[in-house]
């Protein structure tokens, strides 16, 4: 069973879900002390000591700022939701994100011992912050993970500079957009990662492949790109003519985990 080391990406998405909640239950605090104030002011227009007397409770004054309080009241509860449904909307993002994850984890960590996993590595690179969702490293080669959770069907080249993406709506319907191409993306960090290792005084490729488990279909000319976790897994121990000593696995241990 590999090693592993850092905090996967579910587990920081974990985080994420726990303040997107917390800001759902917040956004509804406004509207609900508006409500809570003019529940409050009509039972005391009716029961209160002074019911009829004093001019606060003055008919007309009374319906009036009962509607200006029911404005106030609808308004706010308008953008508490409009502003609970993108979160919700991420939310339910970051719950495949977490399920891939975990799934992630799980795949490589069924490695065998001599493989090392990094999750959620950060790069301040030449002032630039990258993020690896997985380092995988052992004799056989070092491999920088990228999972993509892009649904639909994606078309491209590994040349292109985006790639085009069809998805289906909830109501059926077809439409396009694009997308980043992810092969360039993880070809850029696991070129990032070889230069930091460059500069530590160890010279070695960096291979990087991309998961795409939500796509529906991906027609591209790359043997970079995976439909699920388990295609990763058999390519990464397919590689099995050792490249690197112990020695050098060992030294490039020290440096990602000072990373």
């Amino acid at each position: 069973m590999a090693e592993q080391y850092g905090d996967n990406v579910s587990n920081r998405n974990e985080q994420f879900k726990n303040e997107y909640e917390r800001k759902m239950r917040s956004c509804k605090v406004p509207s609900r002390i508006v409500l809570v104030f003019l529940l409050i002011y009509i039972a005391y227009f009716f029961v209160g000591p002074y019911s009829g007397y004093w001019f606060f409770y003055d008919p007309v004054l009374f319906v009036g700022i009962c509607l200006i309080l029911i404005i106030i009241y609808v308004i706010l509860r308008a953008v508490a939701q409009t502003n609970i449904n993108a979160y919700q909307e991420q939310l339910d993002w970051l719950n495949v994100e977490i399920q891939v994850g975990e799934v992630l984890a799980s795949t490589l960590k069924a490695l065998p011992d001599d493989y090392m996993i990094f999750n959620n590595v950060a790069l301040n690179y030449n002032g630039e912050l990258t993020e690896i969702d997985s380092i995988i490293l052992s004799c056989h080669g070092i491999f920088v993970v990228d999972v993509k959770n892009y649904k639909g069907v994606l078309f491209g080249l590994e040349s292109d500079d985006v790639w085009s993406r069809t998805k289906i709506s909830k109501a059926d319907k077809s439409y396009g957009g694009a997308i980043k191409n992810p092969v360039k993306q993880v070809d850029r960090k696991a070129q990032i990662v070889s230069n930091v290792l460059y500069k530590k005084g160890i010279r070695t490729d960096v291979e990087g492949y991309v998961v795409l488990p939500m796509a529906d279909k991906v027609i591209v000319d790359s043997d970079k790109v995976f439909l699920n976790i388990i295609q990763l897994k058999q390519t990464i121990l397919s590689k099995n003519q050792a490249v690197l000593s112990q020695d050098k696995v060992e030294t490039i241990k020290d440096i990602l985990m000072q990373l």
